[in-house]
């Protein structure tokens, strides 16, 4: 029975809540402590900016600390300037604060991370400001003073006990994370470089690449907690790419060991137990590889040079890997490699632009029933309103978050009306604040360190102190507080209603963005119009292929069905086509530079670019043969050279023809049919 109920218990405490809690609870109090001693206006703001910071990891509750600092000033100035334009003018004044909230949404659905806060948390400063205050305009400027530094009180507070207690760190969890995922890279990649044909699955190798990508997000927070942060960060993001190629090359390779035939010296040369070639760059281990040729071996197939540069590619990313890795740990420096910490993620500018819009379609609806109303409170539930929308639509999620709101709203409303006159009449002492403030706290960290109930956590305990009105002369009139929270409730209501069913992101629409870029960015390689084979081209690549798969793991579960992993797989594989083009003329460019090879590879890349296209998958094996026959016999940089254009052209030939029918559905290409 005890063995029971330990295991009920540990799945309702979360390892670290306690920790968490108290952590918490001391910046809160001491927030408290600062905010009535400084005699601020409105203390409740400094407890709802250490509720809105709780973050169970340093660097997560510094980074985002300081990105609501400068969204707060950059709010605060914006508001200041709408108000100075429009203070007479009510229409242009709630327009202004519109159209820049729905900027913000803009950007913020663009951005990552903690990002994305800083400029949604800037957006709805305005509507705090300016909307609060829409029939006193000649107070904004105490406002914002008031409100900066409440928000400053808040931040401090956070970052100190961060910074004093034993806050665990991003950067440990991510070290972790990373030693644990090469190891699975590891084994992934002996499994395709077996002899046998593997019994490793391509979904697979997605499936560990999505797991790499989403460890991105806090790459970013490590910087705020390590002496040279920002390189030690670079050396993470090197370590993310080189995983994710590594695996991008156990996929070529277990495609290739399943239609084609190696060569026994070659298999016996790329074995994943033999010793490992000298050299890191991938040209300098293909040298090396060939030259452990033996004489009598036969001579190079197609297939033998893809399996020889898939091998050397493979090994040259656990080499970045390794090097991120030590520069994580170490700070030492990147050298050659720091041109792969070039992240580029993939913006989906029509979420973006559909985001804003909802906002600004959303806050003028609510303008007009609040303002139009012209009740005492509905400038501030107005305001709350603002909030709510900013902070909910730019969630990936948003139907989600409106939930929590109805559900974290009226939970904090009937706490705070038990709290305030029930519980504070009897507590005279800032002693008697502070436990009273440590049962509040536990139960809100309790409900946002569980995924489940986060989103209603983080609702309730940022905005228990609004509903409950905490000043430093508290009020205990019920009328008044019936009064605010009323119009709290209809602005949750009403936001909830918005984000639940006015154009909330669907994951099939999500994977339609996703799979129409993969689409575009074949169409610009297949036109020569792409930009080269970049750091930036695969982390775009990567990204959107964890999304892809991520979304059709959403929506398997949904239907039950096979179709949404059949699309991932297909456009995997036109994502490969699309970075295979885009290597193969970085090879040919190198090409170029021998005498013996340049008019070859100039005479391929007018075919690869001008050919039509189902007539190039039949034309590239002979393109290919030519390459290696006018090969320099010796183990040269040309015949490096030229066994990588080779087997580039191979494996776009295998590409070509394995989404053949795919080009014709989805209808890419069609210029060059």
């Amino acid at each position: 029975m005890m063995s029971r109920l330990r295991v009920a218990a540990g799945s309702i405490f979360p390892p670290g809540w306690w920790g968490f809690t108290l952590r918490i609870w001391a910046a809160l109090v001491l927030a408290l402590l600062v905010a009535f001693w400084a005699q601020i206006d409105s203390p409740a703001s400094a407890a709802v900016t250490v509720m809105l910071l709780a973050q169970p990891l340093r660097g997560q509750a510094l980074s985002k600390a300081f990105y609501r600092v400068v969204g707060t000033l950059v709010g605060g100035v914006v508001a200041l300037c709408l108000v100075s334009m429009f203070g007479q003018e009510r229409q242009l004044l709630l327009g202004g604060c519109a159209v820049w909230m729905a900027i913000c949404a803009y950007a913020g659905t663009l951005r990552r991370g903690f990002r994305a806060y800083g400029a949604v948390l800037s957006g709805y400063v305005v509507a705090l400001i300016a909307i609060s205050h829409i029939d006193a305009p000649q107070n904004a400027f105490d406002v914002t003073v008031a409100r900066v530094s409440t928000v400053m009180i808040g931040v401090a507070a956070i970052a100190t006990v961060a910074l004093l207690s034993g806050t665990p760190h991003v950067w440990q969890r991510l070290v972790r994370s990373l030693q644990k995922t090469a190891a699975e890279v590891r084994h992934e990649t002996r499994l395709a470089l077996d002899d046998t044909v593997p019994t490793l699955s391509p979904l697979e190798t997605i499936a560990l690449s999505s797991t790499v990508f989403a460890l991105t997000h806090q790459v970013h927070d490590t910087r705020t907690e390590l002496t040279r942060g920002r390189l030690r960060a670079k050396g993470a993001q090197v370590c993310l790419i080189g995983m994710v190629t590594a695996l991008s090359c156990c996929r070529s390779l277990l495609a290739l060991m399943r239609q084609a035939t190696i060569a026994p010296a070659v298999l016996a040369l790329t074995r994943f137990d033999i010793h490992a070639p000298s050299g890191t760059d991938r040209e300098t281990i293909l040298a090396d590889l060939l030259g452990r040729l033996p004489p009598e071996a036969p001579r190079l197939t197609l297939a033998d040079a893809w399996r020889l540069e898939r091998t050397a590619s493979l090994i040259a990313s656990r080499h970045i890997s390794r090097k991120g890795l030590n520069t994580l740990l170490k700070a030492a420096p990147l050298g050659q490699v720091k041109t792969m910490s070039r992240f580029a993620f993939h913006p989906d500018r029509i979420a973006a632009l559909v985001n804003a819009i909802r906002v600004l379609l959303c806050f003028s609806a609510a303008a007009a029933l609040f303002i139009g109303s012209g009740l005492p409170n509905a400038a501030t539930a107005l305001s709350q309103c603002a909030m709510l929308l900013c902070l909910g639509i730019t969630q990936p999620n948003s139907a989600a978050f409106g939930r929590g709101i109805l559900i974290g709203t009226p939970l904090g409303i009937l706490t705070a009306g038990l709290t305030s006159f029930f519980i504070l009449p009897h507590v005279n002492t800032m002693m008697g604040m502070a436990i009273v403030m440590l049962f509040q706290v536990m139960f809100s960290c309790l409900l946002i360190i569980n995924p489940a109930t986060a989103a209603a956590g983080s609702h309730y305990g940022a905005f228990f102190f609004v509903f409950l009105g905490l000043n430093n002369h508290h009020d205990y009139n019920l009328l008044a507080f019936v009064d605010r929270n009323t119009f709290y409730l209809c602005a949750a209501g009403i936001t909830a209603f918005f984000l639940i069913l006015f154009l909330p992101p669907r994951p099939r629409r999500t994977r339609f963005r996703i799979t129409l870029s993969i689409a575009r960015e074949l169409e610009r390689q297949f036109a020569a119009r792409s930009p080269s084979f970049t750091p930036a081209l695969l982390s775009r690549k990567y990204d959107r292929l964890h999304q892809l798969y991520m979304l059709s793991q959403t929506i398997s579960q949904e239907k039950k069905g096979k179709a949404a992993w059949r699309v991932c797989q297909r456009f995997i594989s036109l994502a490969d086509l699309t970075t295979a083009l885009a290597r193969l003329e970085l090879d040919l460019k190198t090409a170029r530079q021998y005498t013996e090879l340049a008019p070859l590879a100039d005479t391929m890349q007018r075919s690869l670019t001008r050919m039509k296209l189902f007539s190039l998958a039949d034309h590239l094996p002979l393109m290919a043969e030519k390459m290696l026959s006018r090969a320099p016999a010796s183990s040269g940089p040309a015949h490096v050279a030229a066994v990588l254009c080779a087997a580039g052209l191979e494996e776009v030939r295998f590409l070509l023809q394995q989404n053949g029918s795919a080009l014709r559905h989805y209808g890419i290409g069609r210029r060059r049919w």
